[in-house]
């Protein structure tokens, strides 16, 4: 009986500890560290970097006047990464390489699709894109202000990708996170 006690107690630690570190939101403070926008991704110019579920990872760091996010997909087709919660409303930056040559829109989420965004674009400074080892990369640079306001408490961020070159393709994954801002 005390065997299966002690069994259940450290289950139960564990699980707390998961659900814990479930939950932990990243943090994203202002730093000086400006990555270098080639499409290809240094993790250590990013403040934040975090693998998910294998198949993305999305990176991001941010200076006083700009904000820099890149994801990187296990896809040779699009991928993009979008500020809000969800979808809808949220500002998106998409893009693929095929046949060598560089796709990229700035795109507004309506429900579950997305449209040309011409006041999203006012926000870019700039973008890379590329494709290398079965993984597309994407990088964007944009002014932080537009995305951070004063007294802004966090950062919600989606993103996705898909397995064709196409932008009006169905992710074949998404996800979200939400980064702590300091």
């Amino acid at each position: 009986m005390n065997k299966l006690r002690a069994v259940a107690a450290v289950m139960a630690v564990l699980l707390a500890c998961a659900s814990v570190s479930a939950f932990a939101q990243g943090r994203l403070g202002i730093t000086s560290n400006k990555p270098s926008m080639n499409g290809v991704v240094q993790p250590k110019d990013y403040s934040y970097s975090q693998d998910f579920d294998q198949q993305m990872t999305l990176y991001a760091s941010r200076t006083s006047t700009t904000l820099y996010l890149a994801v990187t997909g296990a896809t040779t087709g699009w991928v993009a990464v979008g500020l809000g919660q969800r979808m809808d409303g949220a500002s998106i930056f998409m893009g693929f390489v095929k046949d060598g040559k560089v796709s990229f829109k700035a795109q507004i989420g309506t429900g579950h699709r997305h449209v040309d965004a011409p006041n999203v674009t006012a926000t870019m400074e700039s973008y890379a894109l590329k494709v290398n080892g079965g993984q597309t990369t994407l990088q964007v640079a944009l002014k932080a202000g537009s995305y951070i306001r004063s007294g802004q408490s966090s950062l919600d961020l989606i993103f996705a990708m898909g397995d064709q070159d196409i932008f009006t393709q169905y992710h074949s994954y998404r996800n979200t996170t939400s980064l702590k801002l300091e």
